[in-house]
């Protein structure tokens, strides 16, 4: 793969200099602040609900550090996801209708290097941002609640990472296939919302990508857990997305 190292620090450059570092890092962010201050304050806010609305009256347990955690993952499945679906659909097709692609290839950079040196540079920025996001999760579940499911939350987001760059390289085949960056992004909104009738079905949840944040779910609640099989397929599943997202941009006119 000529000029793939050159190139994947042009495009980490881009990607802190501009709107990029914000979209899936600024959810993940959000989702790790929102998660335990949304759980923490729910009793209250509940409470001056029933307040306000006379003979209305509301009681929920008290919170706790295992509900904040599994509220970070719950949006990390849906919430995350879905901007990573939409902001990820123009990720080749966008750079191929703009022209960049093909100054960008009259360097010494193979098509095989551009189509992978896309998928690292923001698997990278998915893998750090929930890392980091993760952490400050952690430091804010453990300042207002204490203790707390920690251990088991970090290895439940491990699995999101895989399963969010298997979607990032879907992702960058549909951005191969389509021209169009919404019609990639529609598309990848069909493919997760399959994924999701999937995980409805024991057969397909234990043997395809789509078991992975149930059992992620599973993991931090301390139950047993399906993941083995659907890790192995999750990967190689986004291995076959990147082999064909290189071998159909080999082929595609600039």
């Amino acid at each position: 793969m000529n000029g793939l190292a050159p190139f994947l620090r042009k495009e980490l450059g881009e990607t802190v200099r501009t709107w990029r570092l914000w979209v899936v890092p600024g959810f993940l962010l959000f989702s790790a602040l929102s998660s335990p201050l949304v759980t923490y304050l729910m009793p209250t806010l509940l409470d001056s609900l029933g307040t306000a609305q006379q003979g209305l009256s509301i009681t929920v347990a008290d919170p706790t550090a295992l509900q904040a955690y599994l509220e970070y993952l719950g949006n990390l499945g849906q919430l995350t996801l879905f901007a990573l679906v939409i902001a990820y659909g123009g990720i080749v097709s966008g750079e191929v209708r703009g022209g960049t692609a093909a100054l960008t290839l009259a360097k010494p950079l193979s098509r095989a290097a551009f189509v992978t040196g896309k998928w690292l540079s923001q698997a990278l920025v998915v893998a750090v941002g929930a890392a980091l996001g993760t952490l400050l999760c952690i430091a804010l579940t453990q300042l207002l609640f204490g203790g707390g499911p920690a251990g088991r939350t970090v290895l439940a987001v491990g699995l999101w990472i895989a399963y969010a760059l298997m979607l990032l390289a879907v992702m960058v085949l549909l951005s191969v296939e389509l021209k169009a960056p919404a019609a990639a992004s529609g598309a990848g909104i069909g493919v997760y919302a399959a994924l999701v009738v999937l995980a409805q079905f024991e057969a397909t949840s234990r043997a395809t990508p789509s078991g992975l944040p149930a059992a992620g779910l599973a993991i931090v609640r301390g139950e047993p857990a399906q993941w083995a099989f659907p890790l192995v397929a999750t990967v190689l599943v986004a291995a076959v997305c990147l082999v064909a997202a290189v071998l159909r941009f080999e082929r595609r006119e600039i």
